[in-house]
């Protein structure tokens, strides 16, 4: 690839994420099976030729596109886990920012555990790499529930576990709302978003009795 001052151009940048976001488009409707790199590069609008200028298979787009989302969601950490703030105030934002991460990216739980079934090939040697970013976000909200559990200012729980509350409670949302819809197919699109949000508000008020119910 051609680079000026060893930087890619503008429209090297702009081709990049046209295809990738062409890629997550078609992978999260599709599944990665149905989905070919002809498709990709249509709905990116760019030629065969072109799309395989930058990734010569399917296999490396579909790493891209973990990688993709994999950055945006640690990235979308950044500010809780650096913010000094009450406890309360740190663990509300980071099940919040989880949710909405979710919420942006809804069809993607449903792809990796369909990749998981399906293809479970591709995210064998990725595996360090989602441990990584989850171990980041995980071991950050680990810490601070056990310093607020030994100040006696919540119950004692147990933090693996609080934090698997978390985490299935955000992602059954997405997990189960889609199949719901395709029964219920009266639920629009504005529906479908304020159901999620008044989950959401549930999930951290589950979580908060969950904390203070009785010290």
């Amino acid at each position: 690839m051609v680079k000026i001052n060893g930087q890619k151009t503008a429209g090297q940048n702009d081709t990049e994420r046209k295809i990738m976001e062409a890629a997550e488009e078609m992978f999260l409707r599709n599944g990665y099976n149905m989905t070919t790199t002809t498709m990709i590069a249509r709905k990116a609008g760019v030629t065969h030729a072109m799309l395989h200028y930058y990734y010569r298979t399917k296999e490396q787009i579909f790493i891209k596109v973990l990688d993709r989302n994999l950055d945006e969601l640690l990235a979308s950490f950044h500010p809780v886990m650096k913010k000094d703030a009450p406890f309360w105030e740190t663990l509300e934002s980071g099940i919040s920012t989880h949710f909405d991460f979710l919420m942006k990216h809804p069809e993607l739980p449903t792809f990796i555990l369909d990749t998981m079934r399906f293809n479970p090939e591709l995210l064998e040697s990725y595996k360090p790499r989602i441990r990584e970013t989850l171990l980041r976000i995980t071991g950050f909200h680990f810490s601070i529930i056990k310093d607020e559990i030994a100040a006696g200012k919540i119950r004692e729980v147990d933090p693996e576990q609080l934090l698997l509350d978390i985490i299935t409670l955000n992602l059954s949302a997405f997990i189960m709302l889609p199949p719901a819809r395709k029964v219920f197919t009266e639920i629009s699109d504005t529906r479908n978003r304020q159901i999620l949000e008044n989950r959401k508000k549930e999930i951290i008020a589950l979580i908060k009795s969950r904390l203070y119910g009785k010290l």
